[in-house]
């Protein structure tokens, strides 16, 4: 989102073949194996290559740098691995390395012990994704992600929309319009629907006009239960034409003051995420169902979620809201199982 009042955007420089332009200087610091570990690996893994035929078993190297995306995963305990707990294990370990990918980039944003120039953390990230697509990665997320999309022939596109997205948030500000929020939700989560249907093998516009209302309403979920927190660092994700039409000041949410107006725009935000999650449902096709059911189980979390933070009031005050373990597994198993499975 753009600072002192540019329209925020989640646009991305092209150049030849559509490509976006990478101008990050190559390599990184050496050390940890979170955002900053450069982009810099050992040179077992540096030397793995990435694409291997499709069925073909992946190579030890390989197969190291996705246990180092399954640890990232298992760490974070986020509530989109709960819906995938099923899936083979070739595609669960996509899934890692996807996940793993968009959890490093996102805490170059988000994550408050981060030292560095932010930006060109993201562009040397910006780098070593068109690297994995050229089989030249060097880190263990960009090699394992390199075999990933090679094997699941997923398109690049939606990861270069995420990073886009991602330097959306570094430039923080507030959003004008609801229309602006939601291309911004396209980049950040339904992009990352449309790549978990690459790797189960689907594609094509019926299987985008469910995935994309999906991600926006996860997304507009995520907003709902991270307002407080979001606006205190800067972020004001509920639009600016929203805020006035209520009378809702951007200092009254940093300052998480509850109040009528502010509830009721939180609700309007609700309702939006509803149909968002309502539209997908529509869209969902019948003949996919089956295969579309870990989707299902992601919207049925997150729906869950929503529930949840409305039957609190939204409450903007301390650590956010969270769905537990065991909750979400069971509401995921439901899904698998076709238990009033919906988006």
């Amino acid at each position: 989102m753009a600072r002192g009042g540019d329209r925020p955007r989640c646009d991305r420089e092209r150049g030849r073949g559509g490509a976006a332009r990478v101008r990050a200087a190559r390599g990184g610091p050496a050390g940890g194996s979170g955002v900053t570990d450069g982009l810099r690996s050992p040179s077992r893994l540096r030397r793995a290559g990435c694409a291997q035929l499709a069925g073909a078993a992946p190579s030890p190297a390989v197969r190291d740098a996705y246990a180092h995306c399954a640890e990232i995963a298992r760490r974070s305990g986020s509530s989109f691995l709960a819906a995938f707990w099923l899936f083979p294990r070739e595609q669960r370990r996509a899934l890692h390395a996807i996940y793993a990918f968009c959890r490093l980039v996102d805490d170059i944003a988000d994550d408050p012990a981060l030292r560095g120039d932010r930006a060109m953390l993201l562009e040397r990230w910006h780098e070593e994704l068109v690297d994995a697509y050229r089989g030249k990665a060097r880190h263990p997320v960009g090699i394992a992600l390199g075999d990933a999309v090679h094997r699941f022939q997923l398109p690049e596109d939606c990861f270069l929309d995420l990073l886009a997205g991602i330097a959306a948030d570094l430039r923080g500000g507030e959003v004008e319009t609801f229309a602006e929020l939601e291309h911004y939700c396209y980049c950040v989560a339904s992009t990352i629907g449309l790549l978990v249907c690459g790797v189960r093998g689907l594609s094509g516009q019926r299987v985008r006009d469910y995935a994309v209302p999906l991600g926006i309403a996860v997304q507009l979920t995520n907003v709902l239960r991270d307002v407080g927190e979001d606006a205190a660092a800067g972020r004001v994700y509920l639009a600016r034409e929203d805020r006035e039409a209520f009378g809702v000041a951007t200092a009254s949410l940093r300052a998480r003051t509850r109040s009528e107006p502010v509830a009721r725009l939180l609700s309007l935000y609700a309702a939006r995420a509803r149909e968002r999650y309502a539209q997908a449902q529509r869209a969902l096709p019948r003949e996919l169902r089956r295969t579309l059911r870990p989707a299902q189980a992601m919207g049925a979390i997150y729906r869950e979620l929503l529930d949840a933070l409305e039957r609190r009031d939204f409450p903007h005050h301390g650590p956010a809201l969270r769905l537990s373990k065991p909750r979400r597994v069971a509401i995921a198993a439901r899904a698998w199982l076709g238990i009033g499975a919906h988006a």
